[in-house]
């Protein structure tokens, strides 16, 4: 049986489901819709990724687009961002393509589609 290898050092260690334990003791799992590629929303639409994860010419591409939806997965919520919200993070993330974001801090993101080939901007952040 063939496996995939990584292409780079940290590639194993960023596909490592995150999670968290809560005062209950029970372990939470974060959603990690880039690494999963597919996401289901609140309306319960089935969103898949296309292709591998963007690269910062493509993920600025989609930025660009104001009829592009873009979601934020941050620890366990994932959800719309719209207005000066939007905005903001795509400021963010711009900062992190050009190298200026705070240590320690990543961005993933992937080009989604769903059934009637509407686009979403999946932002999956990282600490």
């Amino acid at each position: 049986m063939r496996g995939r290898r990584s292409r780079s050092a940290d590639g194993f260690a960023a596909k490592v489901t995150q999670s968290s334990v809560g005062p209950d003791g029970l372990s939470n799992v974060w959603p990690r819709p880039v690494y999963d590629r597919a996401w289901v929303d609140a309306d319960g639409t089935a969103w898949r990724m296309r292709g591998s994860a963007l690269d910062a010419k493509e993920a600025r591409k989609l930025m660009r687009r104001p009829d592009v939806r873009v979601v934020l997965a941050y620890s366990r919520d994932v959800d719309e961002v719209v207005g000066a919200d939007r905005e903001a993070l795509l400021a963010r993330v711009e900062g992190f393509l050009q190298g200026n974001a705070p240590a320690y801090s990543r961005f993933e993101m992937g080009d989604f589609r769903d059934p009637d080939r509407r686009v979403l901007l999946m932002i999956q952040e990282s600490c």
